[in-house]
């Protein structure tokens, strides 16, 4: 919340016509219970590519309020264990008359109440746009890590080491870049055999 609140003080002072078109904060406290078509596409999913959890508690909530077209930030990842890889080929840009209507549906149980705006986007793609519109002192205050320390980047959990990969390592303090960057190397020269 903290994090909103600096962006949107930021983009107000920066850009006070991008900030009149804000839409309030809508703050829902309810317990959701995922309904079955949800929880076997979340699973179907699962077994081709890992799905965050938050992904299928969205998809109820749209549901619940009869929400579309809600805007989800994943970037362009070509690799083939990729999310954003998998939505692309089976969903967003799919063949909807392909033989594989069936995944297709499977896939769109959760991901039909979506938009994906930057999903060709790299992360170093939305960092040349952010300097070319003088965006990139917003851009420094958005959140990704799942762990932070003292409101700083961890570098270890998931979303610091895509960063780090990506080449976006800059936006991770150095000491907790480098315990990225020591698991990077871990995770790929010391992996046991399976």
């Amino acid at each position: 919340m903290e994090g909103i609140k600096k962006i949107q003080e930021k983009i107000k002072e920066l850009h006070p016509e991008a900030y009149e078109r804000i839409l309030p904060v809508w703050y829902a406290e309810e317990d959701l219970t995922l309904n079955k078509e949800i929880v076997e596409s979340s699973n179907y999913i699962n077994s081709f590519v890992k799905l965050g959890s938050q992904y299928s508690w969205l998809a109820q909530f749209c549901h619940n309020h009869n929400l579309n077209n809600v805007e989800i930030s994943n970037d362009k990842n070509l690799r083939d264990d990729s999310l954003t890889n998998f939505l692309m080929t089976n969903y967003i840009k799919a063949d909807t008359n392909a033989k594989d209507q069936d995944k297709y549906n499977k896939v769109g149980t959760i991901f039909k109440y979506f938009s994906f705006p930057v999903s060709t986007l790299s992360k170093r793609d939305m960092l040349v746009i952010a300097k070319k519109n003088k965006w990139e002192n917003i851009m420094y205050l958005t959140w990704f890590c799942h762990k932070p320390r003292k409101n700083k980047a961890c570098g270890k959990c998931t979303p610091c080491i895509n960063v780090i990969k990506k080449r976006m390592g800059f936006r991770i303090p150095p000491v907790n870049r480098m315990k990225g960057y020591i698991k990077i190397f871990f995770s790929r020269e010391f992996k046991p055999a399976s």
